[in-house]
């Protein structure tokens, strides 16, 4: 099957905590946790179960980057620390390409915030994103 979004990591389905209508499921990609919000029915019908491989896909336009070393409480479950590898910039939005550990994380954010960040390669930043911006395929 393939798939227009950008970012797909693999990884182990480490556990599974069901609610009333969805479940938040862990995965392990190779030391780097990933937190998935799935429906309960969206667990059924994948069979997830504990150790699968699975393959988390997060689309670029649901990737924040943040810089700098201030301490900052956030709802979000998925935060990545990375080095800036690449920056595309156009007109309007561009792409950062962040490398975290072995995976490679694209970032789709505006040219005004690549610049106001001073963005560039070599750059320390976090990438976040929402468990509910994570899909899973397997």
């Amino acid at each position: 099957m393939a798939i227009s979004a950008r970012n797909k990591l693999q990884g182990r389905v480490s556990s599974i905590k069901s609610g009333e209508a969805m479940c938040l499921v862990t995965l392990d990609a190779q030391g780097t946790k990933i937190v998935a919000a799935v429906t309960n029915r969206g667990v059924e019908e994948l069979n997830l179960k504990r150790n699968d491989q699975v393959t988390a896909v997060i689309k670029s336009t649901e990737v924040i980057l943040m810089k700098g070393g201030g301490q900052v409480t956030l709802s979000a479950r998925n935060r990545f620390a990375g080095q800036v590898e690449s920056i595309q910039k156009g007109e309007a939005m561009g792409l950062v390409t962040v490398k975290m550990g072995p995976f490679h994380l694209g970032a789709a954010i505006t040219r005004e915030a690549i610049d106001e960040m001073g963005l560039k390669q070599g750059d320390q930043v976090t990438a976040v994103v929402k468990a509910t911006e994570v899909m899973l395929m397997k």
